[in-house]
């Protein structure tokens, strides 16, 4: 498969290079999942995961890096008949080749990267670069071929950008981006924006970011938090968001994205507006509100209010629970939720118990109250390998009896080439 056939290839080539770094050094972390669950047809289902996140350091010099990160999943179970489904599938999330250097604060990145400036948000196979410049300027641009999972996309495929930003450390800075994706030298993407981050005086802090899709001339979201304290052991937060789904999803590199015409109306738009308040009342407790306050042109409106209580002890254990409301024009949007957790850590082992129960205002598929109980387990066989085994049962208007198995394993590893004294 196509992620390890490539990790098989440059793994060697990395660890075997000349003697011209005092030492090699390789570590990451696999997770390894393995699912028992069942699907809306009745379908049993049990996949196998495995993710895997590694670094390479001090390659030729402490300025040169790999990163890899990948993931494969295998159904020990065939239902390739009633899915029509591949048993298997594999993809490579990235890997790169970095430089680095203190000098203006430069990093270039070579390979499948991750690219999140300003309006981008994105993995492309091509070259990241970025650096500052003069009287606290910056710049970084990108180019490539974008990695689009799920869609159509025969053809040739480019995607470039850039963003230029100043500021002023500790005060504020600002950001302006552009990107531009071509698909057989037709734009579906054009997008500008400006990003900010503002802390005028202590206390208060301004973040968020707007975008322009430049193709259909109008703004396609507003993001934007206020946030406020401590004052006093209370802090608030001010959210504001509008989004417009015609220009928002103009063009989706991931079929995740990409929605039903008959379930979400590409010409609805929606604006949100939120306030949360949390007060310390002491070290280890903590007491909560959240408001938010949604607009919806298509679907109408809808606000949710929730309060919550928060008590831990530290790492060692904690338990909480929140009551809420949601408020809505549509049944899925009328519902009174409650949970109520707990976690504790017991030497080497931690165990985590969640309830959340949604009482419907009215029957959705003939059920009134959904339920989901969760328990989460896990132990420290090692420093660096963890086990464990998470167990939900649920009841909600989708499942009559839904119950799901997650049995884990977590490897933390890290290996030195070349250091005196041996590896």
């Amino acid at each position: 498969m196509k992620v390890m056939c490539i990790l098989c290839l440059i793994l060697p080539v990395l660890l075997l290079l000349p003697g011209t770094s005092p030492a090699v050094s390789l570590s990451g972390e696999s997770n390894t999942y393995m699912q028992s669950r069942q699907a809306a047809d009745g379908t049993k289902e049990l996949p196998f995961y495995e993710y895997l996140n590694l670094s390479v350091r001090d390659i030729g010099k402490e300025t040169i890096s790999f990163q890899f990160g990948g993931w494969l999943r295998y159904d020990l179970k065939d239902n390739t008949q009633e899915t029509g489904q591949s048993r298997s599938a594999n993809d490579l999330s990235y890997a790169y080749l970095s430089y680095y250097s203190k000098t203006a604060n430069t990093t270039v990145n070579l390979g499948r990267v991750m690219v999140f400036e300003g309006v981008a948000a994105d993995r492309l196979d091509g070259i990241y670069a970025r650096t500052d410049l003069a009287k606290n300027f910056g710049v970084s641009a990108f180019g490539g071929t974008p990695v689009e999972t799920g869609t159509d996309s025969e053809g040739s495929n480019s995607i470039y950008g850039a963003r230029v930003s100043h500021q002023v450390p500790g005060l504020y800075q600002i950001g302006l981006s552009y990107l531009k994706q071509e698909r057989n030298s037709e734009e579906v993407r054009k997008e500008e924006g400006i990003d900010l981050w503002l802390r005028p005086i202590d206390k208060v802090e301004l973040m968020g970011k707007s975008r322009y899709n430049a193709i259909t001339s109008e703004w396609s979201d507003h993001n934007y938090v206020l946030a406020l304290g401590p004052f006093y052991r209370v802090r608030l937060n001010t959210l504001l968001s509008s989004v417009n789904y015609k220009d928002y999803f103009t063009a989706s590199t991931t079929a995740v994205f990409k929605f039903d015409p008959g379930v979400i109306d590409p010409n609805e738009k929606v604006q949100t507006l939120g306030e949360q308040v949390s007060y310390d009342v002491n070290e280890k407790l903590n007491i909560s509100a959240l408001y938010k306050s949604y607009s919806y042109d298509i679907a109408g409106d809808a606000t949710y209010y929730t309060g919550s209580l928060r008590y831990a002890v530290g790492k060692s254990w904690g338990t909480g629970g929140s009551i809420g409301r949601m408020a809505g024009d549509v049944e899925r949007l009328k519902y009174k939720e409650y949970r109520v957790y707990g976690y504790g850590k017991f030497g080497k082992a931690d165990a985590t118990l969640d309830y959340l129960l949604v009482n419907y205002d009215e029957a959705i598929n003939s059920v009134r109250a959904a339920f989901s109980v969760t328990l989460a387990a896990a132990y420290e066989l090692t420093e660096k390998l963890k086990i464990g085994a998470d167990l939900e049962y649920s009841k909600n208007p989708d499942f009559d009896k839904d119950v799901r198995t997650f049995l884990k394993l977590i490897y933390n590893f890290d290996f030195v080439q070349g250091k005196k004294g041996g590896v």
